[in-house]
């Protein structure tokens, strides 16, 4: 009887420990994602800034740039996407694609602290509410670029309608998706590889969030002409003539022509 006794002591003492280390592990927890943010933030402006240099074919400056912002947050997607675009012109695809993919997993980082954010939101105190809900409106606010590649419209959209904080923070939608551009240019640099199968895949997850993307719909069409899957390349054919979508009139017209 004695040694339950002290062995449900015992217990207790261990489950009163765990209690007491949950609050401080929840506590870093919110610290890490508030901090990833606020560095999200701060580094935008360098992340844009090198992306507008980019777009104007500065390449060094905006390599310097880019460099700088991921300084500030080494997983910063904006940033990792530009590098990528300055590798593909240089012609150096295989860092190109190392670039894209970092900055794919940077978005899903960034998705991973705005899923805590909302399960966490009735843990947190009125101080860590306001913090978060601070740094994620203006996560949302904060990242135009002359590449347009940054952010997803809808999150603009509901800024721009006056709904981000109550609407978009507290929803489902999440600012931090991966945009549309940066799959087409992973599937840009996988057909450049030859890996066509996942280059169409990049372009296929690319059109589910954008379905009137010009660019993409002329690589998929391409992706099924090269691969001589004539019945898809057409059907696609269609799809971007239903959408208005302008198709490169060589490549319609090598697709109707093909037997």
């Amino acid at each position: 009887m004695m040694k339950n006794k002290q062995r449900l002591v015992s217990i207790c003492g261990v489950c009163f420990l765990f209690a007491l280390a949950l609050p401080a592990q929840k506590s870093t927890s919110l610290e890490q994602d508030i901090d990833m943010l606020r560095k999200y933030h701060s580094a935008l402006p360098a992340a844009n800034s090198g992306l507008e240099l980019a777009a104007a074919g500065n390449w060094e400056q905006a390599g310097k740039e880019l460099d700088r912002c991921l300084a500030i947050l080494p997983g910063h997607p904006n940033a990792a996407y530009g590098k990528a675009v300055v590798a593909n012109q240089a012609g150096e695809i295989a860092a190109a694609l190392a670039w894209i993919e970092r900055a794919e997993k940077g978005c899903l980082a960034l998705q991973q602290v705005w899923e805590n954010q909302k399960t966490n939101w009735l843990s947190m105190s009125r101080e860590d509410e306001k913090r978060m809900r601070e740094l994620a409106a203006q996560s949302i606010g904060g990242s135009t670029s002359s590449l347009a590649c940054v952010s997803v419209d809808r999150a603009y959209e509901s800024k721009k309608t006056g709904r981000a904080t109550a609407e978009v923070i507290g929803g489902a939608a999440s600012p931090f998706e991966i945009p549309a551009e940066f799959q087409v240019l992973h599937g840009n640099l996988l057909f450049k590889l030859r890996r066509l199968d996942e280059a169409e895949g990049q372009y296929l997850l690319a059109l589910a969030s954008e379905p009137a993307h010009e660019r993409c719909l002329n690589n998929l069409i391409n992706v099924y002409f090269v691969t001589r899957r004539l019945d898809k390349a057409r059907e696609w054919l269609e799809r971007a003539g239903q959408q208005k979508v302008r198709i490169n009139p060589r490549l319609e017209q090598a697709i109707r022509e093909a037997k």
